[in-house]
């Protein structure tokens, strides 16, 4: 699944093949004719030559365990023109909660939500509300990077990026690069795994985000366990979504869902 929300389609994980070894030929003696007597007696007590030992067939290797696929934070748009300026304004007004200057940044006509929630002024008045945690949701996406394809930017790197097989509403990233895997929902359980920014799909019929872990599926391997639900983040949480505007950039989405 290539998530591009209502901007872009929907838009993959190799096989791994692995090699047969072929057994060696194995030949069946060839049948001879009686021998005639010998009529030299030293011929008679002549040793007979040992038949031929047959290797036995090597066992099969195993097939390798699939590697879980890396989706750390990349900064793809630092290349873009005018994008390093912008991203430094954003992350200034974020740091110093100064609605106004993000407002700035922003399209006036910024899409909030799927329900018909947009503009500036609308922005300004979220950003006010602390039971939309707007601006705790910026600092989250601020370090997880920035793609773009189509000629938009996405923040988080992955957006652009997660892979097909997965449901997005079930698929979630595991944020760091040493995230256990436990066998039972517990900080002292057995750790199975250990993740590196791996996508992973949610196992359990339902999410509580406020459960302390969640049992999940890894994506290549299909191994299930439990990871801190706090280390975890859905595919389509809040991201923000920025178009070329004048040499520079504006903010034309700041939302979450599909």
């Amino acid at each position: 699944m290539r998530l591009r929300g209502r901007w872009l389609a929907f838009a993959a994980l190799g096989a791994l093949a692995g090699c047969d070894r072929a057994a060696p030929e194995q030949h069946s003696p060839v049948a001879t004719p009686p021998a005639e007597a010998a009529s030299d007696p030293a011929e008679a007590s002549a040793t007979p030559e040992p038949e031929p030992t047959l290797e036995p067939s090597p066992s099969p290797t195993p097939s390798p365990t699939p590697t879980e696929a890396r989706f750390a934070p990349r900064e793809d748009c630092d290349k873009a023109a005018g994008w390093k300026a912008f991203r430094g304004r954003l992350a200034t007004a974020v740091t110093a909660r100064d609605a106004t200057a993000l407002a700035a940044l922003a399209d006036p006509n910024i899409r909030l939500d799927y329900g018909g929630g947009s503009g500036a002024d609308e922005l300004k008045k979220r950003l006010a509300d602390p039971k939309a945690g707007l601006w705790q949701e910026l600092d989250r996406i601020l370090p997880l990077g920035c793609s773009i394809e189509g000629g938009l930017a996405a923040m988080p790197w992955y957006f652009w990026n997660v892979p097909d097989d997965g449901d997005p509403y079930t698929t979630m990233l595991a944020t760091g690069p040493d995230v256990p895997l436990r066998a039972t929902p517990s900080a002292t359980g057995e750790t199975r795994a250990t993740l590196d920014w791996a996508m992973v799909s949610i196992a359990s019929e339902s999410f509580d985000p406020k459960a302390r872990f969640t049992r999940v599926r890894l994506m290549a391997s299909g191994q299930k366990g439990y990871v801190e639900t706090a280390k975890l983040r859905s595919v389509i949480s809040y991201r923000l979504i920025a178009e070329p505007h004048d040499g520079g950039w504006k903010i034309t989405a700041l939302i979450s869902g599909d």
